[in-house]
C-alpha cells in the first residue's frame, strides 16, 4: 500500500496520510497536503508510490521498474 490515511480521535482533528515506499522509506503528510505526494516521490501504476531516492535511481537507470504492478527489479 502506498499511502494509507487516518484521522485521529481528538479535538483537533486533522487527516493524517503516511506514504510508504517499498524502499522502507516513510513520510506523513497532515492537513491540506495530506492528498499530495511528498515532493520529489513519484505515483506507480499499481497506485502505490515511491519515494525521491528510489525515483532518482530510476532515472539514472540503476533500479528498474517491471511493468506487473509496478514492483522493482534490479
Amino acid at each position: 500500500m502506498g499511502v494509507a490515511y487516518s484521522s485521529p480521535d481528538s479535538a483537533l482533528t486533522r487527516i493524517t496520510a503516511v506514504y510508504r515506499c517499498r524502499c522502507g522509506a516513510n513520510v506523513s503528510e497532515v492537513g491540506r497536503n495530506a492528498g499530495e505526494l511528498p515532493r520529489g516521490w513519484e505515483p506507480l501504476p499499481d497506485g502505490s508510490c515511491m519515494c525521491a531516492h528510489c525515483a532518482e535511481f530510476v532515472r539514472a537507470g540503476k533500479l528498474r521498474l517491471r511493468d506487473d504492478l509496478g514492483r522493482r527489479s534490479v
